[in-house]
């Protein structure tokens, strides 16, 4: 009796008031929770960031998992190193390594996701009230990393002082937009002017469409101000959760230390997998696949809202990448209309939530990578059927 009414007492404790400060700043993303109601069959979804399942390297990763469980026994199955597994680190080092920045596996942090990346990031560098320059939109799993840290949002990378510049620079989500080789100079230039350091979030560069992007911001710096995070995600898995850092050692070291008290490391096993598939050449195959399917989606989804779009609404024209952002007249709210797009088996994700300031209200994020082109041009004719 006195066992069930500790259970009692437990369930009714008032956990709220104990809940940190830090946490009024946390909420569930609207990106992951759209994901729970698209799952149906019938559901034509735009709104997570989701590579297309159908083209995932499924049989390479049956064989290259085999072939780790038979080479690597215990050290896939062992707790590993917090840095990363030395060979990884290898390959991304030998990968990023130019003419004028010569880098090293000590260079190099292999963490759970790009997002782990930008957490880790945020708790090193970052004091409370500290500036953060971000382009309006900008990615909103940022967002969610940093608002608890309780930084001072401002916007314009190249023109707000920031202790922080954010930036996505190829292929932006959720706009798909890119920085061109003058706009990356010229905030290089202008982080050096303010001391502030970038933050390189790199995942849509392979997913190029329209010839070869840029050289890196970490390329132009040569490493000075520039923090790089990536991720194997939307080229292998992204269920693998393997990305990386690639900075100073200094910054590395402090990161590592961070990471101890969140994970210990990331999957040993991935780690492995990840690099018996590199080793297999996986990734040479997998680029030229994905650049050829998803070209065809945003193709296809461009001509959609060609066709079926009234002629008040603009739409970005991303040169790469897996999103593109739709302007609808002032007079509209996306959020108002998501309910009915719902209703008719077709999702996207309201713009607002990437704007900070109360902007973008009447904006849309829509993702062409998940869907076939078929269901692309059904999915934004029953978007356009509502719009009035």
């Amino acid at each position: 009796m006195t066992f069930l009414s500790d259970i009692h007492i437990l369930f009714t404790m008032n956990w709220p008031r104990l809940f940190a400060q830090r946490t009024r700043y946390m909420k569930r993303s609207a990106i992951r929770e759209l994901l729970r109601c698209t799952a149906k069959p019938d559901m034509i979804s735009f709104g997570g960031g989701l590579p297309a399942p159908d083209l995932f390297p499924v049989e390479e990763v049956r064989q290259a998992s085999a072939a780790v469980l038979k080479e690597h026994p215990v050290t896939a199955l062992q707790y590993g190193e917090t840095e990363g597994i030395a060979g990884l680190r290898d390959w991304i080092a030998n990968r990023f390594s130019k003419p004028g920045l010569q880098l090293a596996r000590e260079n190099v942090l292999i963490v759970t996701g790009s997002q782990q990346g930008l957490d880790l990031l945020g708790r090193v560098l970052l004091n409370e009230g500290e500036t953060v320059a971000v382009d309006n939109p900008t990615y909103l799993a940022l967002l969610s990393a940093w608002r608890p840290l309780m930084p001072q949002f401002v916007v314009g990378i190249d023109s707000a002082e920031g202790k922080i510049i954010y930036v996505v620079p190829n292929f932006q989500n959720p706009q798909g937009t890119s920085l061109d080789i003058s706009q990356r100079k010229k905030l290089i230039e202008h982080a050096r002017a303010h001391n502030s350091a970038i933050i390189e979030d790199d995942p849509y560069r392979e997913l190029s469409y329209e010839g070869d992007p840029p050289p890196t911001l970490l390329e132009l710096d040569g490493g000075t101000n520039v923090v790089y995070v990536s991720t194997f995600s939307k080229i292998l898995a992204p269920g693998l959760r393997i990305g990386w850092v690639i900075g100073h050692e200094d910054l590395i070291e402090k990161l590592v230390q961070a990471k101890q008290g969140v994970d210990l490391h990331t999957s040993t096993f991935n780690q492995l997998l990840v690099l018996e598939l590199l080793r297999r050449g996986v990734w040479e195959k997998q680029v030229p696949r994905l650049r050829a399917a998803y070209r065809e989606r945003r193709d296809a989804m461009l001509q959609a809202l060609e066709e079926y779009f009234p002629k008040d609404t603009k739409w970005t024209r991303p040169a790469g990448g897996m999103f593109l952002m739709v302007q609808l007249p002032p007079r509209l709210s996306a959020a108002e209309l998501l309910p009915a797009c719902l209703e008719k088996n077709v999702a996207f994700v309201p713009g607002e939530e990437f704007h900070l300031n109360g902007a973008g209200k009447n904006s849309l994020r829509l993702n062409f990578s998940n869907a076939s082109p078929e269901r692309i041009r059904e999915g934004i004719r029953r978007i356009a059927s509502l719009i009035v």
